[in-house]
């Protein structure tokens, strides 16, 4: 009895030992530090927010800021701990919000920051010299700031990036600025509206910052209309004042748009500061069997679009072999440096036997805005040996020999397609954690229960024998 409690407590407190180390390595991978900036082009003297997020609570402690103060001023911290549950998915982290402002121009890194044993991935800033226009309106209560992408090289539905600033120096209610609308020309705004401070000659002032995505949809002039401001500003001294209207009118700019050039190809017409294709299969092409469907993705990334106005690919007929087109997803991302616009286009592929089939090169014209020339993204063919369904006789094409062809060769070995998708499974090292966790577990549950069998075993035999040295004794005493 001593001997088989002994192992009862010690299994349990091996299967307890157990849980907890794989509690604890879960919660040691699962927790992550990263940084964001609120934007990554600031003038001199600006302020921005860095976001410091770590993905657990924390109760005490806080980042080392050591490393900012070579190139920026932190001038407001906060902290705060937050816990959400979307759509059933929980989420739970702490976030620092520092107000930063650089301490000189030019292009500067916030480098990484350490935490709890993990560290950011650093964050290049922009940091502009104010213009010569800013600081000779400083003296006004409300005036604009307005800035174009670049100098030339405007092309019909190419992007154009519009800054606009408001600066104000004097504090004001009820502010009110115009729709920003452009003629002929479809607009996407850049995220919201930002709300900052700067300091020009000494003086603070507030700024109120949109940016705007502007893509002219004829050629020719193209007028970015003045925008209107209009606040009432408030008289400190005087609470009962209804105080006096001021406003502010930026000038409107005038842009000349070039249309399609004449040497461009005869095919979709595609501006943008760069173009990408990659593809993915569902099943990779070592792996193919004729009469199997293998779904083929086609994902198109275009710089300076979006992803509305990237076309569908054209594929090229291939001998024994069907397609069945799916649905087409576009979508694009916003940030400082513009539209970032994707288009995924899935084929369901069909090999009808087995044998050599060629994939042939995609290639897509599109235009460089930022040189003005003529580009192409390229796609490599492919050459699959497509193997025979189960149970079939191979066909004549299987008993090609397989030349040494390099690119044949380069695209049957797994993972050697740029596009071609792969797993990660994990590390060898965490793979043999897991195992190693879920066999003790098993041998400790088998020892429970071959310990729980032997005595219950015993527990049955027991009487079975009192009982017949019982009659013994009753027959003697006869």
């Amino acid at each position: 009895m001593v001997m088989r409690d002994l192992l009862f407590n010690r299994i349990h407190w091996l299967q307890g030992l157990l849980l907890a180390l794989l509690l604890a390595t879960t919660q040691v991978q699962a927790a992550t530090f990263s940084a964001s900036v609120d934007r990554k082009e600031v003038a001199e003297r600006d302020t921005f927010n860095l976001m410091l997020r770590y993905s657990e609570q924390v109760g005490f402690g806080s980042p080392d800021l050591t490393p900012l103060q070579n190139d920026f001023q932190v001038l407001n911290q906060q902290r705060s701990n937050q816990f959400r549950s979307v759509n059933g998915k929980t989420e739970s982290f702490t976030e620092w919000t520092l107000t930063l402002t650089p301490k000189r121009n030019g292009k500067l890194t916030i480098p990484p920051i350490r935490f709890e044993n993990q560290q950011t991935q650093p964050i290049t800033i922009n940091v502009r010299e104010l213009s010569a226009d800013v600081k000779a309106q400083i003296a006004k209560e409300f005036f604009f700031d307005t800035e174009i992408s670049q100098q030339d090289n405007y092309y019909v539905q190419g992007q154009i990036l519009y800054t606009e600033k408001l600066y104000y120096s004097v504090s004001h209610e009820d502010a009110t600025l115009s729709e920003f609308k452009v003629t002929d020309a479809l607009v996407q705004p850049l995220g919201d509206v930002r709300q900052y401070t700067t300091v020009v000659d000494g003086q603070r002032l507030g700024v109120y910052e949109r940016r705007f995505a502007i893509f002219p949809e004829e050629s020719g002039e193209l007028v970015i209309p003045g925008q209107r401001f209009s606040a009432r500003i408030s008289n400190p001294y005087d609470r009962w004042s209804r105080g006096r209207q001021g406003s502010a009118v930026s000038k409107p700019i005038t842009l000349q748009v070039k249309p399609i050039p004449q040497d461009y190809p005869q095919a979709p017409w595609i501006p943008a500061e760069n173009l990408s294709i990659s593809e993915t299969f569902s099943t990779p092409p070592q792996q193919w069997v004729a009469g199997e469907p293998v779904t083929r993705t086609l994902i198109l990334t275009a710089k300076g679009l979006p992803g509305s106005q990237l076309p569908a690919i054209a594929l090229p007929v291939v001998d024994n072999l069907r397609y069945y087109p799916d649905q087409t997803q576009q979508n694009e991302q916003s940030s400082d440096e513009g539209l970032t616009g994707t288009s995924e286009q899935s084929i369901a592929l069909v090999p009808g036997s087995s044998g050599r089939i060629l994939l042939p090169e995609i290639r897509i014209p599109w235009w460089n805005t930022r040189s003005g020339t003529l580009e192409y993204a390229v796609l490599p063919a492919h050459s699959i040996q497509v193997k025979p369904a189960k149970g079939a006789v191979a066909s004549s094409q299987t008993a090609e020999p397989v030349t040494n062809n390099s690119d044949a060769d380069a695209m049957e070995q797994p993972g050697d397609s740029a596009g071609t998708s792969t797993t990660n499974n994990g590390s060898a090292g965490e793979l043999f954690f897991w195992q190693l966790a879920v066999a003790v577990l098993v041998l400790s549950n088998g020892l429970l229960l071959l310990l729980w069998w032997h005595a219950r075993r015993t527990a049955q035999t027991r009487p079975a024998a009192t009982d017949s040295e019982r009659n013994r004794t009753m027959r003697k005493k006869r």
